[in-house]
């Protein structure tokens, strides 16, 4: 596997930005879940099964469309509140679209989310301890919205946060 690093160039409360990510690439699939708890992905996996993705283009689009919808937000206090806003822009204009969506893809976005954090430069593990958090929260707004949830997390309980 290479890693990739892609430029991602967007204009901010008027102030261009630049985001690098890298991500891993094989045989045009960039791997997506370096952030994500294999416990969210099938219980007992091993390490190849953890690793997901999607195509190299479908990739870039999903950075893409949350960049855009990050800097569309003025009102924004924070970094990660313009990046939460352009995350959950995604997820409700893909539940407009398709009136649902499967966790697998929920994964994937919040994939995304969580490596523009990292090129944002937010810290490692607090975008590992986001994570799970913000699939409990998404699971909890939209709870008939979301397809093939894996039987453990249909009552939320199973997904461990810390802290919990």
């Amino acid at each position: 596997m290479e890693n990739l690093k892609l430029n991602f160039d967007i204009e901010v409360q008027g102030d261009p930005q630049t985001y690098i990510v890298e991500v891993p690439y094989q045989d045009g699939i960039v791997a997506t879940s370096e952030f994500c708890p294999t416990e969210l992905l099938s219980g007992s996996v091993d390490l190849m099964a953890a690793i997901r993705g999607e195509t190299l283009d479908k990739f870039m689009a999903d950075c893409r469309m949350q960049l855009l919808a990050m800097s569309k937000i003025k009102e924004a206090d924070t970094a990660l509140d313009r990046h939460i806003g352009g995350l959950m822009a995604v997820v409700m204009d893909h539940l407009s679209r398709r009136k649902n969506i499967i966790f697998g893809d929920l994964l994937i976005y919040v994939d995304c989310f969580s490596l523009l954090l990292k090129a944002e430069g937010f810290n490692t593990e607090d975008i590992q301890s986001m994570y799970p958090r913000i699939i409990r929260t998404i699971l909890e707004l939209y709870p008939s919205c979301i397809t093939q949830v894996p039987n453990r997390y249909k009552d939320l309980s199973n997904i461990r946060t810390t802290g919990d």
